[in-house]
């Protein structure tokens, strides 16, 4: 054992002991203060000064408003979606994690790098440029992209760093928002990710831009925004030997273990990049209403009339140029199965669209009659796509595609009211590439008295017929190329949940039906490279189920509490009809236990630790060719889950100004199970501290 790797062990095992023994010596320490202070609740803990200092008379205080909202725009609609802006304390430290808040997302070991869930009814239909789906946690379409209505100009930043400066991760992004005056505003979103590796050709790169304006009248709206983002990712193909991972004593060489960095990957100088132009412009004009209304004051009589909002006729126009790259400069024979273009092609797919929706929609509440809301719309979109191609005889050239569809949806919506609400949607595409095209959804959300307590009881379904996206059915590139012709996708969705909030316990059903799936899948087959290591050989293909699969999902989450200690649970249980088209982990398990309280009136304060598990299965394979997940090969299966991931933290909040510093992947090398890998191939990151930071300044 070097000095340099005890130093490291020395230090993991410090930070692990102290997550294990906070607790107790907090949980000792809120006795104490409680026997010594009227009014300890657990929830609430004074500090050792209770008095705040007298304020200075010469000093004159300026009231400055920390209020505002955000709102998103319905491409569909063409209304606001009003949304909660992003300031919880809970779970905090989790928030720049690839896998997510809960842990459901595999991906490949370093932050921002593509991730795909576990979780089957958390994976989201994919759009024609299939390629944006594996950074769903970063990437902003244009109707997830959110307005703000400041009463006080006010910056917002997120910063969060973990490791060292030769292998760490940074992220740092914020937002400026400001109003000129009630109806004018303006802001700026940047986004800035960088994940330099803790193992060999393991980078990632993010850079999101965004701009946008607003005008908000008594009759016209218009809102505005560009965005410009880019991804670069290295591509290191996975581990050569799960070995240097599983059983370093065997790999090391008369060490004790092989340092991250210093581990062989199979792949070098091989990039993927995607860059994407976006912009978005929306038009609303408010149809108004007056209705008259007649009071008495004794025999004094008034009429007065009321403007009303009657409805909202909107148009939105939707321009985006979306393009990726795969850039490969060294690849071991082996490694692909095929090769169909020259070693110096450019393998750049691309995609332009716009889209263009008029909408008309009723207010709800506007009359007697309007009990919910009702809109009308029709949508117009046109495509552009473009791949290499070849012509026998004349080499390589571009092929373009181009096609476009026009479709006609309605919504009904009850979103006020504290009983029921409900929300139920169509859309079919009557004209086009995509002809016959169907979506139908609905929603329910009910309160009951459940335990003399109000309960939310929910409910909802949706039944699709969907042609493939255009790169599911048409890909090429150097390593993989295919044209198919897919039947339309056929899904029925049936779900429904409870939430009782006086047992804290939310459970959850879901069962889907899904027939003719479309999927990716490695053809390859392995091959034994030089040091005598079997690897897998990739030769992905896009292919369609002839059957039907059903996959059944039942999830719990239950929160427990006692005083100040926290037990919070989230287990799902997952059954896939075909589990070598769709493999699921049975079981995943996300557990958080934690301490908190809030000490001197002021800093609340969340110390615990938090473990991830999730039951074996032969988990999606990841292709840097594609840059998508993809099923094994039936030629070479392998497994991965059965180990705890967990890590230790301290998340607070100060007024407003929200941090944390974290061990994550506390457990690593304490355990006779080492086998780390969450994807096939790539290891999870090895421990480490970081820290985060979020501070919003007013005015």
């Amino acid at each position: 054992m070097n000095k340099k790797q005890s130093a490291k062990d020395l230090i993991r095992h410090m930070a692990l002991a102290f997550v294990l023994t906070v607790t107790p010596g907090l949980i000792t320490a809120q006795s104490t203060l409680s026997q010594n202070m009227d009014g300890f609740s657990g929830e609430n803990m004074d500090g050792f000064m209770n008095v705040d200092p007298d304020k200075d008379s010469t000093v004159i205080e300026r009231t400055v408003s920390k209020e505002y909202f955000q709102w998103t725009i319905n491409t569909r609609t063409g209304l606001n979606d009003i949304i909660e802006p992003d300031t919880i304390h809970h779970s905090f430290q989790n928030a720049h994690l690839t896998e997510g808040m809960l842990g459901t997302y595999s991906h490949l070991g370093n932050m921002g790098s593509p991730r795909l869930s576990r979780l089957y009814f958390e994976r989201e239909h994919m759009s024609d440029f299939i390629f944006d789906a594996p950074f769903d946690f970063w990437i902003k379409n244009p109707d997830q992209f959110r307005f703000t209505d400041a009463m006080s100009p006010h910056v917002s930043i997120d910063y969060y760093k973990g490791g060292n400066k030769r292998t760490g991760e940074e992220h740092i992004k914020g937002y400026f928002a400001a109003n000129f005056n009630k109806k004018v505003g303006i802001g700026l979103d940047m986004d800035y990710l960088l994940g330099r590796g803790r193992y060999q050709n393991q980078s990632t790169s993010m850079f999101d831009t965004r701009l946008y304006t607003y005008y908000r009248g008594d009759v016209y709206n218009l809102y505005v925004t560009a965005n410009k983002d880019e991804i670069k990712l290295a591509e290191n193909g996975g581990i050569q030997d799960k070995r240097y991972v599983t059983n370093p004593e065997a790999m090391a060489e008369g060490r004790k273990s092989y340092a991250p960095e210093d581990m062989p990957f199979r792949l070098y100088y091989n990039w993927n990049n995607i860059k994407r132009t976006q912009g978005l412009l929306n038009q609303q004009v408010v149809i108004k209403t007056h209705k008259s209304q007649t009071d008495s004051i004794g025999d004094t009589i008034y009429t007065y009339r009321r403007e009303i909002d009657l409805a909202t006729a909107a148009h939105t126009l939707e321009i985006g140029n979306l393009q990726k790259r795969y850039l490969s400069y060294q690849v071991p024979k082996g490694y692909y199965e095929h090769t169909y273009l020259k070693a110096d092609s450019i393998d750049r797919m691309s995609n332009f669209y716009v889209s263009n929706t008029l909408s008309l929609s009723l207010t709800e509440g506007a009359t007697k009659w309007a009990i919910a809301g009702l809109s009308a719309y029709a949508r117009f979109d046109y495509r552009r796509f473009s791949m290499p191609d070849t012509l026998k005889g004349e080499g390589e050239f571009v092929n373009r595609i181009n096609e476009g569809d026009l479709s006609i949806g309605a919504q009904l919506e009850k979103a006020k009211g504290e009983n029921l609400t409900f929300h139920a949607g169509i859309e079919s595409c009557i004209l086009g590439a995509n002809l016959g095209d169907i979506n139908l959804s609905g929603r329910m959300q009910l309160r009951y008295p459940v335990l003399k307590q109000d309960a939310k009881i929910g409910a909802y379904a949706e039944m699709s017929a969907l042609n493939a996206p255009f790169f599911m059915s048409s890909y090429h590139t150097t390593y993989a190329w295919w044209d198919k012709e897919f039947k339309k996708e056929f899904r029925t969705h049936f779900g429904g949940y409870i939430d009782i909030e006086k047992t804290r316990t939310h459970l959850q059903l879901d069962v889907e039906n899904v027939a003719g799936y479309i999927y990716l899948r490695n053809d390859g087959g392995s091959y034994v490279n030089a040091d005598n290591i079997t690897q897998a050989t990739y030769s992905v293909t896009a292919a369609q189920h002839s059957g039907s699969i059903q996959i059944l999902s039942a999830t719990l989450q239950q929160n427990f509490k006692l005083g100040p200690i926290h037990w919070d649970n989230n287990i799902t249980y997952q059954l896939s009809s075909n589990s070598k088209v769709i493999p699921l982990p049975q079981v995943n398990v996300f557990t958080d236990l934690y301490f908190k309280f809030v000490y001197y009136k002021r800093l609340s304060m969340e110390v615990g630790a938090n473990a991830l598990y999730f039951s074996r299965y032969a988990a999606p394979d990841y292709c840097p060719a594609v840059g998508m997940y993809n099923i094994q090969s039936d030629k070479f299966i392998r497994e991965v889950g059965g180990y705890p991931l967990m890590t230790g933290y301290v998340n607070c909040d100060l007024r407003g100004v929200r941090f944390y510093i974290m061990y994550y992947h506390a457990n690593e090398g304490m355990m006779s199970n080492r086998d780390s890998f969450i994807v096939p191939g790539y290891p999870a990151n090895p421990g480490m501290v970081k820290i985060g930071l979020s501070w919003t300044f007013y005015d």
